[in-house]
């Protein structure tokens, strides 16, 4: 996300708030990933998005309101590019198939998001481990082909076992691989 320009430029409010909200989103998958969520700090975040402290907080009212807000926003992307590539596909198997393909090489490509959305966000507390749950709960539902109904099915094996599978790697220092979470899949 580019940064605007300093000091007076008549743009409207409201685009230069986005503008800042996106940049420290952006801020805090990159000092997650590589400071970790705990040895964070807010003017490390902003620092980092380029703006003030003052502007972290007109969008947020602490650390961690600013990782749950990115948890979502970034979970939200991946999850929108996973349906897409699950909409081409009409088996239920490709679907799977397509989906996870779709996530490893998404977050494969992008490691500090991969690290925020599965090892950084339980440092947040019980909040966290309910949005990563949630998270689990949508990416399943997508994956049976959106019945919601079935909780604890072989979707939400597979999208919890993939959840795992990215944290011990990116924990790892390494992105996750396409070609064993597939394995995984096919093996659930």
């Amino acid at each position: 996300m580019r940064r605007l320009p300093p000091g007076p430029h008549g743009l409207p409010p409201e685009l230069v708030e986005r503008n800042q909200r996106e940049r420290l989103i952006a801020a805090m998958a990159e000092v997650c990933g590589e400071r970790g969520y705990a040895k964070s700090s807010v003017a490390e975040v902003a620092k980092r998005a380029g703006v003030s402290t003052a502007s972290f907080y007109r969008q947020f009212k602490d650390k961690r309101e600013c990782m749950l807000a990115s948890f979502n926003e970034l979970f939200g992307r991946l999850l929108e590019a996973i349906e897409g590539a699950c909409a081409a596909e009409v088996d239920v198997g490709a679907k799977g198939r397509a989906g996870v393909r779709i996530a490893a090489t998404l977050l494969g490509d992008d490691p500090l998001t991969a690290r925020l959305l599965s090892v950084e966000i339980v440092s947040v507390g019980t909040e966290g481990v309910r949005a990563q749950h949630e998270a689990i709960e949508r990416l399943a539902a997508l994956l049976r082909g959106g019945d919601e109904a079935a909780t604890f099915d072989a979707a939400w094996a597979m999208a919890a076992a993939m959840t795992a599978l990215v944290a011990k790697r990116t924990a790892e220092g390494r992105g996750p691989d396409a070609t064993e979470l597939e394995a995984l899949t096919e093996e659930l």
